[in-house]
């Protein structure tokens, strides 16, 4: 046994959280938000109001180039601001709507009958089968199993047709059943024989009916119009829309950096527990509230300092790729995480967490904030290089002058090379594949 002295760097519960939130995205800073107001008895939270109101007295900002303007938060308070979330639309109809309009409409039933309805619909697969036991679901609502089987038939009545049902078996016998040509022979050969008619054993089945084989066939195509899944062109998938965390907006004297705080909410302190604090000097609940009063402080000290930090990311990066912003895509020169570090001295892997899962809306459309961290390719003669995502830009751009006879990758080789950039023509190949672009091997334009 010996002892040594040994020096390491350890993280505090506080700098683990602050790393924590620096990192979330928008959704997932509420979703904890929301996780510590519950956990932490003293603190408070509201969605009526912004997260927090900075104003550039509080906030200590700079300008970069005289071209950046302060910080200011985003928000949404007066009724002629514009919210995005109450302009959002979900263009694709879930079959669960679709059944429960249906449902609406079904006045003949008891409002008890409707809640078994809604019930089933909610339970009802990604195939619109009904995977439910009818006894388990008779004893949740006490009510008898025959109650519940009718309505599963009042389920099945609705469209499309096969909804409801226990499996594809069950599925396409509904469908048989509700068709206009009942055809009793394919009720049959469904009903028992579904594996043979899938291994095509006409003349077994034509024997156990006392039929001829053409009989069996002709039902064999008419089972095939039925649909085996009613139900796929529903959309199960809500529409998951993004919303910026930063705004650059461009005026007269530069650009305008915004940090987006409408969708968080207002966190605080309750005041009773403060003063409770400091009027018991010897309660024994008083270390239990103070160590949470300081947890919640930490937790606000850590959305203040996610600002500020991607505040100053993002103005970092409008000072570096200003021709992005004052041209479009094609004014992106190369970048990486060092070069931000660097201009702010902090450390690379808190400029990758201030940008991870972080959207900017620019006067040139929204892009994630880590688009903007790009390779570059060499110019000729020149130390100066050229952004691989402006090189993908003016690939689309060339072929798109026509379609019909496309350059070739050897010829956008050289139209890079006329103009000044070395690049080759693999180089050229991988390119068009990551824009989805076909090769042009045999039409090829000189």
């Amino acid at each position: 046994m010996y002892q040594k002295q040994t020096l390491k760097l350890s993280l505090t519960p506080e700098l683990q959280q602050s790393i924590n939130i620096l990192q979330y995205s928008s959704h997932e800073l509420i979703d904890f938000l929301n996780r510590q107001a519950y956990e932490n008895p003293v603190l408070e939270i509201s969605f009526k109001e912004p997260l927090a109101s900075f104003s550039e007295s509080s906030i200590h900002t700079h300008k970069i180039n005289s071209q950046i303007r302060s910080y200011k938060s985003k928000s949404f308070n007066g009724d002629n601001d514009y919210n995005p979330i109450n302009n959002y639309s979900i263009n694709t109809e879930t079959l669960e709507s679709h059944l429960l309009e249906q449902l609406s409409l079904l006045s003949s039933l008891k409002a008890f009958e409707k809640r078994i309805l809604q019930f089933l619909i909610g339970n009802l697969n990604e195939y619109g089968f009904l995977e439910l036991d009818a006894n388990w679901a008779a004893s949740h609502f006490s009510v008898s199993v025959e109650e519940i089987e009718n309505m599963i038939q009042v389920l099945q009545s609705l469209d499309p047709i096969g909804v409801g049902a226990k499996d594809l078996t069950d599925c396409l016998l509904i469908q048989l059943r509700e068709h206009e040509d009942y055809n009793e022979l394919a009720y049959k050969i469904v009903k028992k024989h579904l594996t043979d008619l899938a291994e095509k054993r006409y003349r077994k089945i034509a024997g156990l009916y006392q039929v001829t084989a053409q009989e069996v066939q002709e039902a064999s195509d008419f089972i095939r119009t039925l649909n085996p899944r009613p139900v796929s062109h529903f959309s199960n998938d809500m529409t998951h829309y993004i919303v910026p965390d930063v705004y650059v907006e461009k005026d007269k004297e530069g650009f305008l950096i915004t940090v987006n705080n409408s969708c968080m909410p207002k966190l605080s302190i309750n005041p009773f527990y403060k003063n409770h604090v400091a009027m018991n000097s010897v309660n024994p609940a008083k270390d239990y509230i103070k160590g949470h009063i300081n947890d919640a402080q930490l937790l606000l000290k850590g959305l203040e300092q996610r600002q500020m930090t991607l505040y100053k990311v993002t103005a970092s990066i409008v000072d570096e790729q200003r021709e992005f912003f004052m041209k479009g895509i094609t004014g992106l020169k190369p970048m990486t995480l060092k070069d931000i570090s660097e201009k702010l001295q902090l450390h690379e892997s808190t400029i990758s967490r201030a940008t991870s899962n972080k959207y900017i809306q620019t006067p040139h459309g929204l892009f994630k904030l880590r688009n903007f961290f790009t390779r570059g390719l060499h110019r000729v003669n020149s130390q100066a290089t050229e952004s691989t995502t402006t090189i993908k830009e003016k690939i689309k751009v060339l072929i798109a002058e026509d379609k019909i006879r496309p350059f070739s990758d050897q010829k956008l080789c050289q139209i890079f090379e006329n103009e000044g950039t070395k690049i080759s023509r693999r180089t050229i190949a991988k390119y068009r594949e990551d824009l989805g672009i076909p090769g042009s091997s045999k039409r090829r334009r000189f």
